[in-house]
């Protein structure tokens, strides 16, 4: 089994550091064999923040694959995305409420459209934010049916992922009592993906609550890798 981090930030800001030397030390400690990696917020501007990121994808074959941080609200930011996946990225990552516009708006649409016309995913971080409530990432991804996105975990996440066949969850933090207690089935596994946010998140934390879950090994292939594969360019 491929275990693959779904979301982790690299690189150095006000709220973290992350170098990648210190990423594949933890991911090899803990037996993580890709990582998804992305710029830590914040903005508004991320041309320094990606740069970095690629170049340690670059330095590390195999083992990391990035997301593209985009600020739609910068005029030419659909371009630079298209560049950035012909250079080595493998998906978008959008921050309504870090970056101050409204999930679903007119500036979102030319990122999505180069998303949905290279066929990589496009990450949205969400929450209770007016910016960015679980329900209006529902009703954008209905309108992008040929995107796939994931977004955060949330109750009212659970509820809307029901109706929306090309949204996925991250797990972080991992539902770990919900597995345990038997009353996951408004959990569908086929649409979570293991992430862990660290160092924002804590890596230890969530690959031992995946542990405790105790879920079947069928089920948990597939929320340590097997899904995110599906959507995400990972050879």
């Amino acid at each position: 089994m491929t275990v693959i981090d779904g979301h982790v930030f690299l690189g150095k800001t006000i709220y973290m550091e992350q170098t990648g030397e210190t990423l594949i030390a933890n991911m090899d400690r803990l037996g993580v064999d890709i990582s998804v990696v992305v710029a830590p917020p914040p903005g508004p501007f991320y041309g320094e923040a990606n740069a970095y990121v690629i170049e340690e994808v670059k330095k590390h074959p195999g083992r990391l694959a990035a997301l593209f941080r985009a600020n739609p609200q910068l005029e030419g930011e659909d371009e630079r995305f298209r560049d950035a996946l012909g250079r080595g990225f493998s998906g978008l990552q959008l921050d309504p409420t870090n970056d101050g516009y409204g999930v679903g708006g007119d500036r979102m649409e030319p990122v999505v459209k180069v998303a949905e016309e290279e066929g990589v995913p496009v990450y949205i971080h969400s929450g209770d934010s007016i910016f960015c409530p679980p329900e209006a990432v529902a009703d954008y991804a209905g309108k992008h049916q040929a995107v796939n996105f994931v977004t955060s975990q949330s109750r009212r996440a659970y509820r809307v992922l029901k109706d929306c066949n090309n949204i996925y969850l991250s797990t972080m933090p991992f539902p770990t009592l919900a597995f345990q207690r038997g009353y996951a089935d408004e959990l569908d596994t086929d649409k979570l993906i293991f992430t862990s946010d660290a160092p924002l998140g804590n890596i230890d934390l969530e690959m031992r609550s995946v542990e405790l879950s105790k879920l079947e090994d069928e089920k948990r292939e597939r929320i340590l890798g097997g899904n995110l594969r599906r959507i995400l360019q990972i050879t």
